[in-house]
């Protein structure tokens, strides 16, 4: 499936490590991404658009107290 030029894309990245997410056409997705990753690996996430600058807001931290 091909996206159309100049639609938005946004992708998870890690603030820790380096690991890119790939490109999804919906904020909440990149987000999912982003926060599946932070709570797998306990880094430190956030989404960014296509130009690769920070969405505000988006940083994902991991959970301090951790998983009952």
């Amino acid at each position: 499936m091909l996206q159309a030029q100049g639609q938005l894309r946004y992708r998870g990245r890690c603030a820790d490590c380096s690991w890119i997410g790939r490109p999804f056409i919906r904020y909440s997705t990149a987000d999912a991404a982003a926060r599946d990753h932070s709570d797998a690996q306990r880094h430190t996430a956030f989404v960014v658009d296509q130009y690769d600058m920070r969405i505000v807001g988006s940083t994902v931290r991991p959970d301090r107290a951790g998983r009952a």
